[in-house]
């Protein structure tokens, strides 16, 4: 290789412009132009901020939704309103710069930040690579998936920094953000809290008890902070004294009436294990739904359609473990299954082979690096997979959506390309190819099984791997 090519090779910003190029290419040219279902939910939310040149948060009247989200897409509605430039092609080139930081910038910085490890140039080519083949249409639309990312991910990487107050500051400031827009990942928050005081307390030499109280000050501070727009709209708007979102419509009066949107949500997971959205011509409806007989099932036999507490999901649990466990393990995989590298299917009825066979090999790559490797990974890696780790994990007992295991999913797409040893070449694992070739056909086999059955219980039709 030449030495130029070398140096440029090792900067960060040589991957962004490559990695810029690439998803901007895609997404400019692709097929989708218009906001859709959430995406354009967002939108719209983002547009009720911004009305007739002129901006009011109390015109933020949505209690599901966090307003920091479209909070951010308000210059973009001001813009497009002003006739300067077009909404959709500001909303692409958001989506592109958040592709590219994410794949060339925070997730490997975040890896070699916490490994120890410097990501090569190969590993960094390939890291991008995959993430393109697998989510790039995501960046095409006002979905808040990537963002609460990016902005976990932010906040891990300042607080495996130098404990600044700006840098902590910053970082409760993020995590408000992410809660904010994502919800589910308050779970994530007391796990962010615990990596931050033992991060801190490892950084500097002064007492456990001092370092910790800083820590929470500061991270407390930029956490709030962040979340006065949203205390201030549920406080005017719905009369509620929280900086939390509400997570209720008050327009639906179903959802009032429940009051607990994950509660119903786990209702709807017995009977439905995945779940796509489409735009589909070749489907006849837009919710893509594949079915679960058994799960629909369990639930009948034992309260009559529905569970009206956690209480009553823990007694299933207690009274049929191993059905539960399977029921879950197939919310888990499918999960994982990315079959389709858009939120919103163009068609249904397509061949998903190739993106299966893919994905199912990065994920033998990623089981494999963690058996091998996994003992030796020291108490703060663990308590970084952690705030990743548990918003997936809440997910699994809903009807699955791929978005919702991302942290997960990509965790994994980095282990399977930053973590595997360089010493694992082809000619090093000479005493190892048959029994690792054997497991990864029986990995790679069940997995198209796994997948091919729950395609098969598609609502509308059956659906083939290779139609």
């Amino acid at each position: 290789m030449p030495p130029v090519f070398t140096r440029l090779a090792s900067r960060s910003w040589f991957w962004f412009g490559v990695a810029f190029l690439l998803f901007g290419i895609h997404v400019f040219t692709s097929r989708f132009h218009t906001q859709v279902y959430d995406a354009n939910g967002y939108w719209q939310l983002a547009q009720d901020l911004y009305q007739q040149n002129n901006f009011s948060l109390l015109n933020f009247r949505s209690g599901l939704r966090g307003c920091l989200f479209p909070l951010l897409y308000v210059p973009v509605v001001a813009l497009d309103q002003a006739g300067i430039f077009f909404a959709e092609t500001l909303i692409k080139l958001l989506g592109v710069l958040l592709a590219a930081g994410l794949t060339a910038g925070l997730v490997p910085a975040l890896w070699q930040r916490v490994s120890g490890q410097r990501v090569g140039a190969g590993r960094r080519a390939l890291f991008i690579g995959v993430v393109f083949l697998l989510w790039r249409d995501y960046f095409n639309y006002t979905l808040t998936d990537f963002p609460a990312l990016a902005g976990l991910g932010g906040a891990l990487y300042l607080l495996h920094g130098r404990p600044t107050a700006g840098r902590l500051l910053l970082a409760g400031a993020l995590a408000a953000f992410v809660v904010n827009i994502r919800p589910i990942y308050l779970v994530a928050l007391p796990f962010l809290v615990l990596l931050g005081s033992v991060a801190v307390s490892r950084a500097t030499t002064q007492p456990w008890h001092k370092t910790t109280g800083r820590f929470l000050l500061a991270f407390t501070a930029g956490f709030l902070l962040t979340s006065g727009p949203q205390w201030l709209i549920n406080y005017r708007n719905f009369g509620v004294n929280r900086p939390l979102v509400i997570g209720i419509d008050f327009q639906d009066p179903g959802m009032v009436e429940a009051g607990d949107l994950y509660l119903l949500q786990m209702n709807a997971g017995f009977s439905m294990q995945k779940y796509e959205t489409g735009i589909a011509a070749d489907y006849p409806i837009p919710q893509v739904r594949y079915q679960d007989p058994a799960g629909t099932q369990l639930l009948q036999q034992n309260f009559n359609h529905k569970i009206d507490s956690y209480g009553e999901y823990l007694q299933v649990v207690a009274q049929h473990p191993a059905d539960m466990v399977a029921l879950n393990g197939r919310h888990l995989f499918n999960g994982l299954d990315v079959l389709y590298p858009t939120p919103y299917l163009y068609r249904v009825y397509t061949n998903t082979a190739v993106l299966a066979w893919i994905n199912y090999t990065l994920l033998f790559l990623a089981g494999t690096v963690l058996l091998v490797r996994g003992q030796r990974l020291s108490r703060l890696a663990l308590l970084t997979a952690l705030p990743l780790l548990i918003p997936a994990f809440t997910a699994i007992p809903l009807p699955m959506e791929c978005r919702y295991m991302l942290p997960l999913h990509w965790l994994l797409l980095a282990g399977a390309c930053f973590g595997w040893p360089a010493a694992w070449t082809w000619r090093g694992l000479a005493g190892r190819r048959l029994a690792l070739g054997l497991t990864y056909g029986a990995f790679v086999t069940a997995c198209f099984v796994l997948s091919a059955h729950t395609q098969a219980l598609l609502a509308e039709a059956p659906k083939l791997i290779t139609p």
